[in-house]
């Protein structure tokens, strides 16, 4: 692999990666010195080594990284980074602004809610939702980076859907029962 084809790489890549990143590590900061840090190491391989495919070997390189970093400080679930958030806010993962409408006003709110409720599915649902739907990772590539087949990372998504709108039924049921009862104050 040339140049040419880390730097067109970089430039399709970078955003993915580093939102992957930041959704693990809450730290700004530290998440941009390991994305630039999988695309050199991925580039310094590439010197002796084929890469094949980019994207999961980037994402591969990520995950020992993501990994490395777990070692050096205290072991710390997603729920608590995603907590110890220092905004708070998922914002960041969500599409930009399509436009000034109210239907993409209520898209945003659905999928930030969406994606608060993510953090209640079990481990294994929660990071293949996350790859599919955030990192916008096929499942091959998926498959690639857990090391499972790509039979078991869709019977996850499938799964984790099912499980995550039970999740958002259950939510909306208890909000129209709590409207219901201030409504008869």
């Amino acid at each position: 692999m040339g140049t040419d084809t880390f730097t067109e790489g970089f430039e399709r890549y970078s955003d993915e990666l580093f939102r992957h990143c930041m959704l693990r590590l809450s730290d700004r900061e530290r998440a941009l010195e390991l994305t630039q840090e999988a695309f050199l190491r991925a580039f310094e391989y590439s010197q002796k080594n084929e890469i094949r495919e980019l994207r999961p070997f980037l994402y591969r390189t990520l995950r020992h990284l993501i990994i490395d970093e777990y070692r050096k400080h205290k072991t710390v679930s997603l729920e608590a980074m995603t907590e110890n958030n220092s905004s708070g806010e998922t914002d960041f993962l969500l599409p930009p602004e399509e436009g000034n409408t109210l239907e993409a006003a209520m898209a945003r709110l659905d999928g930030a809610q969406a994606l608060e409720m993510v953090k209640e599915l079990p481990e294994s649902y929660r990071d293949v939702l996350l790859f599919r739907y955030v990192e916008g990772l096929t499942p091959k590539e998926i498959a690639e980076y857990i090391s499972e087949s790509e039979n078991v990372v869709s019977v996850r998504i499938h799964r984790g859907l099912k499980k995550l709108k039970s999740l958002l039924e259950e939510k909306d049921v208890t909000l129209r029962q709590a409207q219901g009862k201030l409504g008869n104050l």
